[in-house]
């Protein structure tokens, strides 16, 4: 899975700034069931996620820790393109 994610990201290898995405509830249900079904290649990578939880909104703010192998946009490209 996170083979595709190196394959069609374009800052593969670059080192960036990550940056917060806002999840609905239902993005981050599907956010949540990709990362359990990548973990153990996010843990060989050394991967952490951060989330914070929007208790007036109901959404959730996103990042990655460490976007230099994978971003967070390209998670869920990959996520969409599986729907």
């Amino acid at each position: 899975m996170l083979e595709y994610v190196k394959r069609n990201s374009k800052q593969y290898g670059d080192i960036m700034e990550t940056e917060f995405k806002r999840l609905t509830e239902d993005e981050y249900r599907n956010f949540e069931a990709w990362i359990r079904e990548n973990g153990k290649e996010l843990y060989e990578n050394k991967i952490a996620y951060e989330v914070r939880w929007g208790k007036d909104d109901d959404t959730y703010t996103v990042r990655l820790c460490d976007e230099s192998s994978y971003t967070l946009n390209d998670i869920m490209l990959d996520i969409e393109d599986k729907s």
